[in-house]
């Protein structure tokens, strides 16, 4: 399974972290959220971990899924709920292309991709809905620019926080770090649907302006703060926080020659 998983025959180096893992798991202590915070070997990666989360809540991916029908209302489009369909059937078929990538190109990378493509999108979303009334064609610019942002959220910001936040901790700080992650998801979450509506009636057509900020942060904490994480150790990871290994590069895992 491993072999297929990997693409490769050599994967005795691979086995040989599962065995470190489970022994780790035996020994290593649980940590508690209050933990997380204040020992200075977690606090980085939890901050990381939060700011994941938010980057996929505060993106605006839930505006546009709780209020697409009314979005496209809003762009002239005379039969909103077939586009409000489009946008599913967009959103399905990208999770399952999500599956593929994800191991096949960097955590970070697909994450980078998807806060980019997914700001430009906010902006000829916010472009298509103030010129609705002056440029007849561009009502289908809504259309393309929802599309394509939820593609890219899929490939982004939608699987990449929980990849890269349970690969960040040990068996011993990851249910309480997970916990944290998902406290901070659905609060998140709940705050963009209960406020959506009254941004909306205030910025009208510029409300994707909103979350087009809040891209453009995620974007530079990312690029700047969240390391690679696809092929590397904790270990690896950790010396990374600690300035004393690149963090988006992987390490170079050596093939064993025997193991026991």
């Amino acid at each position: 399974v491993l072999q297929k998983l990997r693409g490769t025959q050599d994967v005795s180096q691979d086995i040989l972290e599962m065995k470190e893992e489970s022994a780790k798991m035996s020994q290593e202590k649980k940590a508690t959220v209050l933990e997380l915070f204040r020992s200075p070997n977690y606090r980085q990666a939890i901050i990381i971990a939060i700011m994941l989360q938010l980057s996929q809540q505060l993106s605006g991916i839930n505006a546009v899924f709780y209020y697409s029908t009314g979005i496209f209302e809003r762009a002239g489009i005379t039969q909103p709920v077939y586009a409000t369909i489009g946008a599913g059937v967009v959103n399905t078929v990208f999770t399952v292309l999500s599956l593929f990538l994800v191991e096949r190109a960097g955590r970070r990378t697909l994450h980078l991709v998807g806060l980019g493509g997914m700001a430009v999108c906010a902006i000829l979303m916010t472009i298509a809905l103030a010129l609705k009334d002056v440029v007849e064609w561009i009502r289908y610019i809504s259309i393309v620019a929802t599309f394509g942002f939820v593609a890219l959220f899929e490939i982004g910001p939608g699987p990449i926080p929980w990849f890269i936040v349970a690969e960040l901790f040990s068996q011993g700080p990851r249910p309480a770090a997970m916990a944290v992650a998902g406290c901070s998801n659905w609060t998140s979450n709940f705050l963009v649907g209960m406020l959506f509506p009254y941004a909306e009636k205030l910025c009208g057509s510029y409300v994707f302006l909103i979350f087009l900020v809040f891209l453009v942060i995620f974007f530079v904490f990312t690029f700047f703060k969240v390391p690679e994480t696809k092929g590397r150790t904790f270990e690896d990871i950790s010396r990374g926080f600690e300035g004393r290994a690149s963090p988006t590069s992987p390490v170079e895992k050596n093939p064993m020659v025997e193991l026991n």
